[in-house]
């Protein structure tokens, strides 16, 4: 589909969002809300962030404003008479699994397990404890991992972080937590990350938005530097009106915590923060990519940084994959705007599927 503002440069747009990148960095209005709240009533979920109530939530970045009786946007939290309360006290909505290492992961190339090649002892593989939160504070059109939205409408299955620790054995040496996303599920992660630790080193990573409440974030951060894992951000964006089409929610908090671990670790000794970049087609075009770029560099010009390919998804399966220009150009714009640790990720999804991109 072109966009219908710019057809003589047939610019790529996805239905759900109705106009280009351009169009949005113009302030030009989309249909993107009305995508993200119809489709969430569909999957019978908090249609739109509440925002016009008296009783704040404060235990992510949303920072949602509730009347007493509204759930939050996560569905973890509901707002009453005494204040923002959990729906499942000492629980969440939450699943995992078992990957061998080395697994398939964005930070793989900085990831200390991998780079040292612990992958076994004897004859058995090591594992890392693979944990899917079923709950998001973002709604994205692309989503990759839609299957946490059933989890969350439900809520279930439901595990204590005792239980879920439980699910590690001698061969766990690492855990990552993503879903959906942990920053929805903040206290419990920690939780969980402690007990795992509590007699032998498990190293935590978190792949996450970033839209994490500054209460948690320092203790988060603490965790993953502690026992060596690594802190995954997806930024997806920073221009203020592409991130909101694409995501349904503000990027405030996000770039102020990534700024903040960015220049807190400038003297760190290993990695832990990494940056991924979904290069999505239409959208995150090569001005983008300069905007994402130039602010990592701002932060830390040193801080591993991945741009993977996009594969259609959710409700933006109407585009195509990432084409392999796309991504050279991408690796370029990055190199010039100072990053001196980017790669191009999941290079097997790539397509040649030709499309504008600057």
């Amino acid at each position: 589909m072109i966009c219908p503002n710019h057809k003589d440069q047939e610019r790529i747009i996805s239905q759900s969002v109705g106009v280009c990148s351009e169009c949005l960095r113009n302030g030009v209005q989309s249909i993107a809300f009305h995508t993200h709240s119809s489709i969430r009533r569909r999957d019978h979920l908090v249609p739109v962030l509440p925002a016009d109530g008296n009783i704040i939530c404060g235990d992510c970045g949303n920072h949602c404003k509730m009347n007493e009786g509204e759930i939050g946007f996560c569905h973890n939290r509901i707002a009453t008479e005494k204040g923002v309360v959990e729906r499942y006290p000492g629980r969440a909505v939450v699943s995992w699994y078992f990957d061998p290492l080395p697994t398939n992961c964005v930070a793989d190339w900085v990831c200390r397990v991998t780079k040292e090649r612990e992958w076994g002892i004897g004859q058995k593989r090591l594992k890392n404890l693979a944990v899917f939160y079923g709950s998001c504070n973002s709604d994205c059109l692309f989503c990759q991992n839609a299957s946490y939205r059933t989890m969350m409408a439900h809520g279930k299955p439901l595990m204590t972080p005792r239980e879920l620790a439980n699910a590690a054995d001698e061969f766990t040496t690492c855990v990552c937590f993503f879903g959906g996303d942990p920053s929805a599920s903040s206290k419990h992660s920690l939780e969980t990350s402690v007990l795992l630790n509590e007699d032998r080193l498990v190293r935590v990573c978190y792949e996450t938005n970033g839209n994490i409440s500054k209460k948690w974030l320092g203790r988060i951060a603490e965790v993953i530097e502690t026992t060596g894992g690594t802190f995954k951000f997806d930024l997806k964006a920073v221009t203020p009106q592409i991130y909101k089409a694409i995501t349904g929610v503000d990027n405030t908090v996000v770039l102020s915590n990534f700024k903040e671990l960015a220049i807190s670790r400038r003297d760190r000794e290993g990695e832990f923060l990494v940056a991924s970049v979904l290069l999505i087609p239409g959208y995150i075009d090569i001005p983008e990519v300069r905007t994402v770029c130039s602010f990592i560099a701002e932060c830390d010009p040193t801080i591993p940084t991945v741009l993977l390919g996009f594969y259609p998804h959710h409700a933006m399966r109407d585009l195509p994959r990432t084409s392999t220009s796309h991504a050279k150009a991408a690796l370029e714009t990055a190199k010039g705007e100072g990053l001196s640790n980017v790669r191009i990720g999941n290079i097997g999804l790539l397509g040649q599927d030709m499309y504008g991109f600057d």
